[in-house]
């Protein structure tokens, strides 16, 4: 099935026609089509469509979940011990030519799902002044941008403005793209974890949480779950990385008004600290050392976005501005 219905069909799985599926439900159902479609796609990309040389350093750059989707990539990109150790730097687009200073050899991936003009294609452009091969990651039936010397497509464009399939389907672009048949292939072992029953996800979800917590990849899957959640939702959040949280915002944390949850990696020194002395609502565990084994975290938090949204009475597909 083409990744061109993945906002319309796959809706198999709920036992009734897709008649009161929201937008947002229809396409995250459809994320495990798209990440094999995106997959076999780039694997078929030929070296000579590419530099010769490989890159000197490999720079990611975004706004709002583009942003975070950059990150997560380079951690990605970071914890693959096969891979030769490039310099990978990931940043928001606003910040290059500033605080990153892109240059030849360089390849750059500026991620702007619908390509409009901004400050991620005014990146892109600087990039190119300056020498770099610079890749444009956008949605397939997006316009190449002029200063884009390659165009790497996710998914369709997405119909509302929460970008959920756009965010995996970024990731799974690019890492597939530089880490070749390794991500390929876990990308297609994470085809096989299927869809929630939202209703389970509704009960666990309750009126979602006032602060979201978790450290390295763990960090920027709690910023992309509370933009979700804002924007899903409209349910503000705070977020903060788990150490930061110890270095005085937790000084502010209410246990009869404030809820926390917690993206919570084994490495991260802090979890019993957390769990004993403010015992988190909701937990989420990142798994294995794989470079990708934080995904069904990521999908999680989408989800779990849906889910309070419901429980809200808010109409998930509203756009926001």
């Amino acid at each position: 099935m083409s990744t061109e219905n993945i906002s319309n069909e796959n809706t198999e799985d709920t036992g009734g026609s897709d008649t009161g599926m929201s937008i947002l439900e229809k396409t995250l159902r459809g994320q495990r089509e798209a990440w094999r479609e995106i997959s076999e796609r780039v694997a078929g990309i030929s070296s000579r469509e590419l530099p010769y040389d490989p890159p000197k350093r490999i720079l990611l750059f975004g706004l709002g979940s583009s942003y975070f989707a950059a990150k997560l990539t380079a951690f990605a990109l970071i914890r693959d011990k096969t891979r030769n150790r490039i310099p990978v730097i990931a940043s928001s687009s606003l910040n290059v030519g500033v605080k990153v200073i892109p240059g030849r050899g360089d390849w750059v991936f500026g991620i702007t799902h619908r390509g409009s003009p901004g400050p991620t294609t005014q990146a892109l452009e600087l990039c190119e002044k300056m020498g770099a091969f610079t890749i444009q990651v956008s949605a397939q039936d997006v316009q190449p941008l002029p200063s884009a010397k390659y165009f790497l497509a996710t998914v369709p464009r997405e119909q509302i403005e929460p970008h959920t399939a756009a965010v995996t389907g970024a990731i799974c672009a690019i890492t597939s793209l530089l880490l070749g048949s390794r991500a390929i292939e876990e990308w297609d072992a994470l085809r096989s974890i299927g869809d929630p029953d939202v209703s389970v996800y509704r009960s666990r979800a309750g009126m979602g949480p006032t602060v979201l917590l978790g450290e390295w990849e763990g960090e920027w899957l709690a910023r992309e779950g509370a933009l979700k959640l804002m924007e899903v939702a409209r349910l503000p959040v705070r977020v903060y990385a788990t150490e930061e949280f110890f270095h005085g915002p937790h000084h502010a944390f209410s246990p009869e008004n404030d809820r926390i949850w917690h993206i919570s990696m084994p490495k991260d020194t802090r979890n019993t600290a957390l769990q004993d002395q403010y015992k988190p609502a909701y937990s989420i565990g990142i798994f294995g050392a794989s470079p990708l084994a934080w995904i069904p975290a990521l999908v999680e938090l989408q989800w779990l976005a849906l889910a309070v949204a419901l429980n809200r009475g808010v109409d998930p597909d509203l756009k926001v501005d």
